[in-house]
């Protein structure tokens, strides 16, 4: 039986695979910390959602992941849906999904959160990714805590990887890695919203060919610079530290020339819940 939601089969297998590891280092992470209930962002393609509904310990509270994927405008406005998840072993399940621009908006989930997942994400927001921290610090209440997953912006690797340019037109902008951070960019970039790091790893989840597949060895013996030059992926986890509308500083990984702005929003966004 395929994992079904909303009624429409979902194939996904694919990418489960591939970041079968990935995943499971994080829902570690969450029963580390207590599980409970969970708002994560960018549910699509779902594989994270399916195994947090099939956690024994953690109520999935939202999911929050926009809808038009195709033509994601700076104007998408927020609005949410109930959604049925039916796993591969035929259990149902109901979440709310809000449809949003995370980097663009600032709005409220009708949920409490104890966790908040925000796993290979930030690394596709164009212009404003603390609005998306901000949005997190919203959603937690004080105490509660934000997972936060990446590519490693340091590893040596990255330099030596030639691709062509994509152009840079709205309708696949999110589709793609827009920006990759270093630890140290990304560990400011949440303090700078309302967070206090509780913990900073370097993994290396997914399979390596060749010479390569010795990185996870070398980087474990060694001191930080060999797990930044060598680790995949980044993981924070950080704790919500004290309410915030804006950022308290301008984070260091702002690239003006690369089209990121400061966009801080004061009130409360409208949700038109559909469903």
């Amino acid at each position: 039986m395929a994992l079904q939601l909303n009624g429409e089969v979902f194939a996904n297998e694919a990418y489960d695979r591939f970041h079968d590891q990935r995943i499971e280092s994080t829902l570690a992470l969450v029963r580390a910390h207590g599980g409970g209930r969970v708002v994560e962002v960018g549910g699509h393609p779902w594989a994270m959602t399916a195994r947090l509904l099939a956690e024994p310990n953690v109520t999935l509270a939202a999911t929050v992941s926009a809808e038009e994927v195709s033509a994601w405008s700076d104007e998408l406005p927020v609005t949410a849906r109930d959604y049925e998840m039916r796993l591969e072993d035929g259990r149902r399940f109901a979440f709310r999904n809000y449809s949003a621009n995370v980097e663009r908006t600032l709005f409220s989930v009708d949920a409490e959160a104890d966790i908040v997942l925000a796993c290979e994400i930030i690394e596709h927001v164009t212009r404003s990714p603390h609005t998306m921290l901000l949005n997190i610090n919203r959603w937690l209440e004080p105490g509660g805590l934000v997972i936060i997953t990446t590519p490693n912006g340091s590893q040596l690797e990255n330099p030596f990887r030639v691709r062509p340019k994509m152009p840079a037109y709205r309708p696949a902008v999110y589709a793609r890695h827009n920006y990759v951070f270093t630890m140290d960019g990304l560990r400011d970039l949440v303090e700078c919203c309302g967070f206090a790091v509780v913990q900073a790893e370097y993994w290396s989840p997914y399979v390596r060919r060749g010479g390569s597949n010795l990185y996870r060895a070398v980087y474990g013996l060694g001191p930080k610079y060999l797990k930044d030059k060598l680790a995949q992926t980044l993981c924070v986890v950080a704790r919500k530290t004290e309410d915030r509308e804006s950022a308290a500083r301008l984070p260091r990984v702002y690239a003006p020339q690369a089209g990121w702005e400061r966009v801080d929003y004061d009130a409360d966004t409208r949700i038109d819940a559909a469903g």
